[in-house]
């Protein structure tokens, strides 16, 4: 369904001209400024947060909406460079999705930041602020492992040694993405948080910068599924293989976790 969400919406504004261009933007940027205010909202009244904690989810969703309204104003230069859309697929293409992670994700550390911030003082909000934001700029920066021509289809053999090209889901960037968020936010908040205090009290830890590092390479494991398919067993592209990558990151992140504690 999200897939066929996000179909529609880039069939709609790929031939758009200029002036219809502008006011989907516009709509664009004001429902997205909206859907910041709400949260806003929720922030000061259900969670009873200060009204400063608010005025950053308010800029967070600025930020994402202008970036996201640069994105959409510049596709035909943004199709060239990146392959925003698709034509097999008839929509956004999987490096277009990825474009836009970068305005999510910056929404998010902003909502992020002063819920860390009111929980656990400044070094929280940096730590899990930057800890958001990791996923999306290394997906950016692997863009092309991403790419529909190189993920979506798989080319195997058939008992008579004919090859056989599938249609598949592939790496999907949305499910890495939510998937490697929530596991940055975890284990690389945490350890990144760690090595600021340490640093700050002239306490430095090597055990905090060795979590740091496990971290980070573990997130980006996550975010690898080029690296991780040589190296598992079965196949990340056919939703089965994704099912029991999903399923070992978890294992990882646990693992983390109990080490976390237990230093």
């Amino acid at each position: 369904m999200f897939e066929k969400l996000i179909k529609n919406i880039s069939q709609d504004w790929s031939v758009l001209d200029k002036n219809e261009l502008k006011s989907y933007v516009l709509s664009g940027f004001i429902f997205l400024e909206l859907i910041g205010v709400a949260i806003s909202l929720f922030l000061f009244l259900i969670l009873n947060l200060p009204v400063s904690f608010v005025i950053y989810v308010i800029i967070g969703f600025t930020i994402s909406s202008i970036l996201e309204s640069i994105i959409v104003y510049n596709r035909d230069y943004l199709d060239e460079k990146y392959g925003l859309f698709y034509n097999e697929y008839k929509g956004i293409s999987y490096q277009g999705l990825i474009l836009f992670f970068i305005p999510i994700s910056i929404a998010f550390a902003f909502i992020i930041f002063p819920l860390a911030l009111h929980q656990g003082g400044i070094c929280s909000a940096i730590s899990f602020s930057l800890a958001a934001l990791y996923p999306a700029f290394f997906m950016f920066l692997r863009i092309n492992v991403y790419k529909n021509e190189n993920c979506r289809e798989l080319v195997t053999e058939n008992e008579n040694g004919n090859k056989i090209t599938e249609k598949v889901i592939g790496y999907h960037p949305v499910i890495y993405y939510i998937f490697g968020s929530l596991i940055s936010c975890h284990i690389i908040g945490f350890s990144l948080m760690k090595v600021i205090i340490s640093f700050i009290g002239n306490n430095l830890d090597l055990i905090y910068f060795i979590y740091l590092i496990c971290s980070l390479l573990i997130v980006s494991f996550i975010l690898s599924p080029d690296i991780a398919n040589k190296l598992l067993p079965f196949e990340l592209k056919r939703i089965n293989g994704l099912k029991k990558f999903l399923i070992i990151g978890i294992m990882m992140m646990a693992i983390m976790g109990l080490l976390f504690v237990s230093w």
